[in-house]
């Protein structure tokens, strides 16, 4: 793999008592492997955060768990530090981001002759793509030709199961910026901007945008700063796309669990991602939205569920680390946290053991959505199975 590669120290001389949020405190986008910038995702986990937990929560070797992984940091910084990974969640875009970045190829020019041979197929097939089936939601974000040739990339990718190609498409499906594919419109969420790009103001900007330039732009952005030191093996890993209520897993068999559950429908996944979701196969994002964003009536039950199974799973003495939201609506304050704490204790009947908490506060600047008043505080839940 070419790029400039970054350096772990695994034994850093942390432990849990050291822990504090300075350690990851700051921006990491100049820090982290490049492929965390794959794709975008809401609320998408700091790499920093997740290193020094894995570092101080686990040794080399350990099966670390994920079952709400989202854009897949933690699978991915577990094998980066010599981790074995177990991924889930329940959102197809999620489930492909994470896939894209564990099976990233090793060197840039295999990356290329990827994306190369989607080139190849949508130059060739592009004039005959069935634009005319798109629902007016899909198709107004793209000029025609541009529509045309996405189609057919995603065509490509999905049939031949590239998902490392797939995600640098998602990537770069809708943005202002000329780099990508789509009319202007917002980058985490897909809203047209028409209002403060008028097209007979902006004309340039919602002219023909050919594929080919702009992915192998981003394949090559991709491989900037890798990470990526050694070729981890296929059976190092597995992505699930299931619920986290039964997670197929086995009893006893993970060293490590770590993640960030969902916060009392803070937010949308599947709204916030449902033209990416339309590409990747699922045309009702509100029924998949409806399964993902719990409201409060929902979320105590769906959750003693979840925890009862990453018990199940977890090693005896091990820990299970939830990073959680304290959580804003309609006037008031959920602490998520400690709810979970003591949900924790009920479900397993003393079974997970309280051993810390590490309170951290989340800067404008971090927001994925800014001046957001959701969520303000982030809390690092540390449970042992002790019995």
């Amino acid at each position: 793999m070419t790029g400039q590669t970054y350096l772990f120290e695994e034994e850093a001389g942390i432990g849990p008592g050291d822990i504090h949020p300075r350690l990851w405190a700051g921006s990491f986008n100049g820090r982290e492997s490049s492929l965390h910038q794959l794709s975008p995702y809401v609320g998408k986990l700091k790499s920093g955060m997740v290193r020094v937990l894995l570092q101080v929560y686990s040794s080399r070797g350990d099966w670390v768990l994920d079952p709400f992984c989202g854009s897949g940091v933690v699978p991915f910084e577990s094998l980066l530090l010599g981790r074995c990974a177990l991924a889930n969640d329940l959102n197809r875009y999620a489930y492909v981001l994470t896939m894209g970045k564990l099976t990233a190829p090793f060197r840039l020019s295999d990356a290329l002759a990827r994306a190369n041979r989607v080139i190849e197929y949508v130059e060739r097939t592009r004039d005959t793509a069935p634009a005319d089936m798109v629902p007016e939601f899909v198709s107004s974000f793209f000029h025609p030709k541009t529509l045309r040739e996405v189609i057919r990339a995603f065509e490509y990718v999905r049939k031949h199961r590239d998902y490392f190609t797939c995600a640098c498409l998602l990537g770069i499906l809708h943005h202002v910026r000329p780099g990508f594919l789509s009319y202007p419109a917002s980058h985490l969420t897909p809203y047209l901007r028409k209002a403060k790009y008028p097209p007979s103001v902006y004309p340039e900007m919602y002219s023909y945008r050919e594929l080919k330039p702009r992915l192998l732009a981003k394949v090559r952005r991709m491989y900037r700063r890798p990470g990526i030191l050694h070729r981890w093996r296929r059976n190092d890993y597995r992505v699930f796309c299931k619920n986290a209520m039964e997670l197929p897993v086995a009893k006893d068999s993970v060293d490590l669990i770590l993640s960030s559950p969902p916060y009392f429908g803070a937010l949308d996944y599947a709204r916030d991602n449902r033209l990416r979701l339309w590409f990747l196969g699922v045309k009702d994002w509100r029924a998949l939205d409806r399964r993902l964003t719990a409201s409060v009536k929902v979320y105590i039950p769906q959750m003693s569920r979840c925890i009862a199974e990453m018990y199940r799973v977890l090693r005896m003495g091990r820990y299970c680390i939830l990073i959680l939201g304290d959580v804003e609506r309609s006037g008031k304050r959920y602490k998520t946290a400690e709810m979970i704490r003591d949900l924790a204790a009920e479900v397993t009947e003393g079974g997970f053991e309280f051993e810390t908490m590490i309170v951290d506060q989340i800067p404008d600047e971090r927001r994925s959505r800014r001046k957001t008043r959701t969520t303000k505080v982030e809390k690092v839940l540390v449970l042992k199975k002790s019995r």
